[in-house]
């Protein structure tokens, strides 16, 4: 299971989104759910292994440790996974110049104690001389058994950044919802499932270190046997056009067939380079113009 505690919804949640024997949870301002979030409780041959849940602004410590407590927790436990890795995102920091949040290195401490990871690997943040260090030391102690509750950032203070009775009930309200579509998941998918063969969806992203702005058109072919073949067909507002063919690890023979018919049947008059991962049997072919 992949814990992700960044603001922001990131590849940790959408690398679970599909396959079936892994799930992730996030932390997410709820701001940037509202605009980033798709498939926010998985792909469709894995609803419920995905669990969004947005925090309002200015969420502080009490309110990431009741939903580590109240929705995270009693999913670990149902779940039973093999291995817990924290993709620990710390821009959720009071300090974190690009966000609006509370939590603090204290905090993330007695998270990491109460989530027990395996692994963790550092994600976003942004203060890096306000919340990285501590932060960072409070993770260590913590995954190390060790005492943290003397960690404290220079100009913490408890009193400042607590949250609001109204933050407070938002957060129960939405891990009540979200712990309740965990329970249903198996429902849920059954429902998802018998609507479409292919599922669709579309979205933008903006990459700011290079100012390019991709168009993406993702499909996914419902499947009860593996995670599903997909395709991804996108466009960048610099001109390039590809499309991208993943067959999964444990593929079902049909959804191998219909990625190398997806393959197969790309053109490259519409594309300047098409690619295909088939990760069933380690292969990998591309084709382009030049």
């Amino acid at each position: 299971m992949c814990m992700a505690c960044g603001m922001y919804p990131t590849g940790s949640s959408w690398t679970i989104a599909n396959p079936t024997p892994l799930a992730a949870a996030s932390f997410n301002n709820l701001q940037a759910f509202r605009y980033h979030s798709s498939w926010v409780h998985g792909g469709p041959n894995a609803i419920g292994t995905t669990v969004n849940i947005p925090l309002p602004p200015h969420t502080s410590e009490d309110g990431f440790l009741y939903a580590i407590k109240e929705v995270v927790l009693p999913i670990l436990e149902d779940f039973k996974p093999d291995i817990v890795i924290n993709s620990a995102g710390q821009d959720n920091h009071y300090t974190d110049p690009i966000t609006n949040m509370n939590f603090s290195a204290q905090g993330y401490a007695e998270l990491t104690a109460l989530l027990k990871p395996d692994i963790a690997v550092l994600e976003g943040g942004y203060s890096i001389e306000g919340a990285l260090p501590y932060v960072n030391v409070g993770i260590i102690l913590a995954m190390a058994g060790l005492d943290y509750s003397h960690v404290r950032e220079p100009d913490y203070d408890a009193a400042k950044i607590r949250q609001s009775p109204d933050v407070s009930e938002s957060i129960k309200q939405v891990a009540d919802t979200i712990l309740s579509y965990w329970q249903q998941r198996q429902h849920i998918q059954t429902q998802v499932q018998s609507k479409a063969n292919i599922f669709e969806r579309q979205r933008q992203i903006f990459y700011d270190t290079d100012g390019i702005t991709e168009t993406q058109t993702e499909q996914v072919k419902t499947c009860t046997e593996c995670g599903g073949v997909w395709q991804i067909d996108s466009a960048s507002d610099r001109g390039q056009h590809i499309l991208a063919v993943h067959i999964p690890f444990f593929a079902c023979s049909d959804c191998q067939d219909m990625g190398y018919r997806w393959y197969e049947e790309a053109e490259l008059d519409r594309f300047d380079f098409k690619f295909l991962q088939d990760r069933s049997t380690d292969k990998y072919n591309v084709h382009g113009k030049i």
